[in-house]
């Protein structure tokens, strides 16, 4: 793997991530749809007769599988929270895409198929972002702030930073 992209959602890690393995011409990869395929059915069909515990394990089997993948890796928001010291036992760069609570707030009121912030609502999500940041900053190698940028000139920060 050549970097791994963190943050939480709302931060445009999946967008950014498939932008920058154009422009690397690697491979996109989306761990929550690394897991979808090792399951063989949808995260949320999972979750209705399986726990988060049982989520997280999964979530840390395919994570370190996807170590030896060639491309670029987009985790899900709670991945790195979960899984620490997969992270920084990968010995990849990790860039974590922050953004401020007012750009997460608008971009999350928007998307309705989020069951976490559905269940959370705006200000639950915030706290939650705020319960995680210290762990996201402890990972990453990079701080790249999103919010007054688009997807591509967060891509090509990234890129440039890569290219050292």
């Amino acid at each position: 793997m050549d970097a791994i992209i963190i943050g939480f959602m709302g931060s445009g890690k999946t967008t950014v991530t498939q932008l920058l393995a154009e422009k690397l011409n690697v491979k996109f990869m989306d761990l929550d749809s690394l897991i979808v395929q090792h399951l063989g059915q949808s995260i949320s069909d999972f979750f209705k007769s399986n726990s988060e515990e049982e989520f997280r394990a999964v979530e840390t089997e395919v994570l370190k599988q996807s170590v030896n993948l060639k491309g670029i890796l987009a985790t899900g928001g709670g991945t790195p929270i979960y899984n620490v010291d997969v992270i920084k036992n990968m010995d990849l760069p990790v860039f974590l895409l922050d953004t401020k609570n007012e750009t997460i707030k608008s971009r999350l009121s928007q998307d309705t198929g989020r069951p976490l912030v559905n269940q959370l609502g705006l200000d639950g999500i915030i706290d939650l972002k705020h319960q995680r940041d210290a762990i996201y900053n402890e990972l990453s190698d990079h701080i790249i702030f999103t919010d007054d940028k688009t997807p591509l000139e967060v891509a090509n920060q990234i890129l440039k930073i890569l290219r050292r």
